[in-house]
């Protein structure tokens, strides 16, 4: 691509962002829901009356269900949830156990 091109393309991509965010800024000093705002998940067909809900940042297929009028209220459900964002100690949990159940084995293994 032309160099004035990937300019151009990089200052637009600036001033859309800056243009989102000062409307989502807006949205929030007025207390009303960003009407702009993308939803968090998208229901797919997977064919056979059944329908797949996929979370639009990761891709990932986080249900299926048969119906589409099912599928879209388990969705809607799922954008009411807050996102849950993982926590350290829970990462630091699951590794001290990973590393206890591993001392656990070598040693039960390791004494016969």
């Amino acid at each position: 691509m032309h160099q004035t091109i990937s300019q151009r393309r990089a200052i637009l991509e600036g001033l859309r962002q800056r243009c989102t965010l000062s409307t989502a800024e807006f949205y929030d000093k007025v207390g009303r829901k960003n009407p702009a705002a993308l939803p968090r998940f998208t229901v797919v067909p997977n064919g056979n009356n059944e329908f797949g809900i996929v979370e639009r940042s990761s891709g990932t297929v986080r249900g299926v269900l048969r119906g589409h009028s099912a599928a879209c209220r388990a969705a809607e459900q799922m954008e009411a949830k807050p996102v849950r964002q993982p926590s350290i100690a829970t990462h630091m949990l699951r590794w001290t156990a990973a590393i206890a159940t591993g001392f656990v084995l070598f040693a039960l293994y390791g004494a016969s």
